[in-house]
């Protein structure tokens, strides 16, 4: 039957920890590089298989359609990156009646593959059903979190949006990148967040949401099942990431896998943004590659630059 999920969950914070921790100093996210639009750009070719050795060259990046210069150009995963390709993650659990037995059931430990991931520097983890309840990842008191687990309350209505917005604002300390990991049947019954402020708050960081959707349970409040995961599948869109679909929880050890792969994959581009217009506005963005034959490109759509 179903394998569980939520030790999987927090192995992942766990193997997250273990990649940070071994830096000798953490840095300040894109530190000299905080002036520049930051832009992760994934590039497959037709198989799915991820593009190697691309530089600045093979890029042309548009602002509204107007080509920009590429001042940097980072690997995720290669040796030396620096504060450019560093990562802040948010993992957030759906902790909601729909998927309360889930999670009770959830109690293997998997982190094999996630101590590799590049550069995570912050890592949080956001339950949460109405409310949110945010735990930042104790590297000395790993155990904290686990006794945290058991004493999660019963699950009430979903919030989606507001969980999202939520793990924005806290993420917001940093000028660096995030990904946010986010692991829910996307039913959302009681958030008082609006669609357009939550595209609002996503296009004002450089943020890319990975939604793993578990299958709606049938009946309850909210919208269609089917509308919710097209909803998640429009998050993934426009950030750059990546909709996952879990036929059963027995999926999600190499749904996990392929985020991996997927972050350490992408490439960072950084640019001047065009200082004209209105602060705020959504100014449109283009990533092409040249030379490379028929590939797949994937990039935030667009970004406000904050205020």
């Amino acid at each position: 039957m179903r394998r569980p999920l939520l030790r999987r969950v927090l192995a992942l914070a766990a193997g997250l920890a273990a990649a940070s921790a071994s830096a000798e100093q953490k840095v300040a996210v894109f530190s000299a590089e905080t002036s520049l639009v930051n832009v992760a750009v994934s590039v497959e070719d037709s198989r799915g298989r991820p593009i190697e050795g691309l530089t600045a060259r093979d890029f042309v990046l548009s602002e509204d359609g107007r080509k920009q210069k590429i001042e940097m150009c980072a690997r995720m995963g290669a040796p030396g990156g620096g504060p450019s390709t560093s990562l802040d993650v948010a993992l957030l659990v759906d902790s909601s009646d729909s998927m309360l037995a889930t999670l009770r059931r959830s109690q293997d430990v998997t982190i094999r593959f996630l101590t590799s991931l590049p550069n995570a520097q912050e890592i949080i983890v956001v339950f949460f059903d109405q409310a949110q309840r945010l735990e930042r990842f104790d590297r000395e008191h790993p155990e904290a979190l686990f006794e945290r687990v058991r004493t999660l309350p019963e699950g009430g209505n979903t919030a989606l949006r507001d969980a999202i917005a939520f793990t924005l604002r806290t993420l917001a300390g940093s000028n660096g990148r995030s990904a946010i990991v986010l692991l829910t049947d996307g039913i959302d019954t009681v958030s008082t967040t609006e669609p357009a402020a939550l595209d609002k708050a996503v296009q004002s960081r450089a943020v890319t949401i990975y939604p793993v959707a578990y299958p709606a349970s049938p009946g309850g409040d909210g919208p269609d099942p089917d509308d919710a995961v097209k909803e998640l599948a429009r998050l993934a869109q426009v950030t750059g990431g990546r909709l996952f679909k879990l036929p059963n929880e027995s999926a999600l050890s190499h749904v996990l896998d392929e985020i991996v792969a997927d972050l350490r994959a992408q490439y960072v581009l950084g640019f001047a943004p065009n200082a004209a217009g209105a602060s705020g506005r959504l100014r449109k963005l283009s990533v092409k590659v040249n030379g490379h034959g028929k590939v797949v490109v994937r990039h935030r759509v667009g970004y406000r630059l904050q205020n």
